[in-house]
């Protein structure tokens, strides 16, 4: 779906004081061959191939340190709260009392961070598959790590689809999929299969949140991925803006047999949650679910705000 390639630039030539060359590093996005995300680099801090994919934390010049998948963008230090506030904040505060939250995916540990600020919950358990996002998280990405160090979190290294397989019949309020793109190992977290099974672990008014990639981009089948979301119950769509994330406009998906996304939010915890939040609020919950006429149209029929 998307590459990116890391290009070093020679600013400047060989000072005649013997001094090398001086190089301008950069970090590249692009996607589809049709636009493309570039952010200096003033360092680059890890880099490990694991089993499942390639994993690099930088330091950049505008946006802090970042980690990447495969080349993909996954988190930066300076727009990741907005992905995993709303992520985590919408489902917390229309369910009354959540107190059991599986998240899958999301081994950076920000998603998690969100959960937590809610002290009705009592456990939140993290299933990721790859133990070097994990590692590289808490060594590099403090800022989002500070959620599985958590002392109510519970952090697995298992695979999303197997995990949920083998968990219980309603364990859970709230299932949260913060997977990567529908390639590679996130590809079974977008099935109907992997939903009917999400749904079996679901407590009866229970809801399901997933990332469901930039409404601009066309070489996925939106409509399919929302879809997929009705083995839960009835889906909604809505949106926020993510400067690094593709086209700087990415979609979620609120998912439940009972639960509306708005109507009811839980005003007393909304106002406690704000404190803390730079992106979240409960005007921004209600209005994200106000979507763009083409948007629309790509899910009409599909979701029951289109």
């Amino acid at each position: 779906m998307y590459h990116s390639q890391r290009i070093l630039n020679s600013s400047s030539p060989a000072t005649e004081g013997g001094e090398g060359i001086v190089l301008d590093l950069w970090y590249q996005e692009r996607h589809n061959d049709e636009i493309s995300l570039g952010l200096h680099v003033k360092k680059v801090l890890a880099t490990k191939q694991s089993p499942f994919q390639r994993v690099d934390v930088m330091e950049t010049s505008g946006f802090g340190r970042i980690l990447t998948l495969d080349g993909l963008m996954m988190v930066t230090e300076r727009d990741e709260f907005v992905y995993h506030e709303m992520i985590a904040h919408v489902p917390c505060l229309v369910h009354k009392k959540p107190e059991r939250v599986l998240v899958i995916g999301g081994g950076d540990g920000g998603t998690l961070r969100e959960v937590l600020r809610h002290d009705s919950v009592k456990e939140a358990v993290l299933c990721e598959i790859d133990p070097e996002v994990v590692s590289l998280s808490r060594q590099y990405l403090p800022f989002t790590a500070v959620g599985l160090n958590h002392p109510r979190a519970k952090v697995n290294i298992a695979d999303g689809v197997e995990f949920v397989k083998n968990s219980a019949d309603h364990s859970f309020d709230i299932v949260i999929v913060d997977s990567t793109d529908p390639i590679g190992p996130g590809v079974g977290l977008f099935s109907g299969a992997f939903y009917k099974e999400v749904r079996r672990i679901l407590k009866p008014d229970g809801i399901v949140m997933a990332q469901c990639e930039s409404p601009w981009e066309n070489g996925i089948d939106l409509a399919k991925v929302y879809g997929n979301l009705r083995e839960v119950g009835q889906v909604w769509a809505f949106s926020g803006s993510i400067p690094t994330y593709p086209f700087g406009f990415w979609s979620w998906a609120f998912a439940s047999a009972t639960a509306h996304p708005y109507e009811v939010i839980d005003m007393e915890r909304a106002r406690a949650i704000e404190k803390s939040t730079r992106y979240y609020n409960t005007e921004i919950h209600r209005g994200s679910f106000a979507l763009p006429n083409f948007l629309k149209q790509r899910l009409k029929g599909v979701v029951s705000n289109a």
